[in-house]
């Protein structure tokens, strides 16, 4: 009965795996495509984290995949557990990496800020914000129990700040004209990303130093 309650959950994991992979394969390409047309910084940085977010999602499907298919063992066990924990490492190391690129970036805008459409900008990001709010609810209840799924929810987290921060700025370069907003937005996004890491990467080596010996 355990052994079906747990293939059970599995399907039920690579399901919703399934429904976010689809759902921020879509929101990407709307939000290039909007950041690109009305070049804003917030936008494309939020464009270039669901990359990541893709990357790391299917690496997450093949690896929960593959745990799935394998016995029940002890070695077994312990050769999941390190999997998943080096699944999540990668997961973190993308979302410092993306971070640090995308403070970088919005520091050269702040010092040289560059027109933005607000408009698209806007539409763009209330999008964003309700698809990144139902890839988090799908995942709410399983990311505390599976250090993937944890990964992929701090991903969501992270989009849907960065979807409200860019709201933000959409409304002060609409309303006000005020452009070094969405460069200020982008910085502050990365910051949270970094932020969001930390934990993520610590618990990760903790397991894997753990599942060493």
């Amino acid at each position: 009965m355990n052994t079906l309650n747990t293939s059970q959950t599995q399907q039920q994991k690579i399901k919703r795996l399934w429904w976010v992979l689809g759902l921020r394969s879509g929101l990407f390409l709307v939000e290039l495509g909007a950041g690109l047309w009305s070049h804003s910084l917030s936008l494309l940085a939020g464009s270039g984290h669901l990359f990541s977010d893709l990357i790391t999602l299917g690496v997450t499907l093949l690896a929960t995949w593959f745990t799935q298919r394998r016995t029940a063992s002890q070695t077994a066990i312990s050769q999941n557990r390190r999997l998943e924990a080096g699944i999540a490492l990668l997961n973190g190391v993308s979302l410092a990496i993306v971070a640090i690129l995308l403070g970088r970036e919005a520091i050269e805008h702040l010092q040289s800020p560059e027109p933005v459409l607000g408009l698209p900008l806007l539409g763009a990001a209330g999008l964003s914000l309700i698809i990144n709010g139902l890839s988090v609810y799908l995942l709410h209840n399983d990311h505390h129990h599976d250090l993937n799924l944890r990964g992929v929810f701090l991903h969501g987290v992270a989009d849907a700040a960065s979807s409200i921060g860019v709201m933000v700025a959409a409304l002060a370069v609409y309303f006000f004209n005020w452009v070094w907003v969405d460069a200020a937005i982008g910085l502050l996004v990365a910051l949270l990303i970094c932020l969001s890491t930390i934990s993520l990467v610590t618990d990760s080596l903790r397991i894997l130093r753990h599942h060493s010996v």
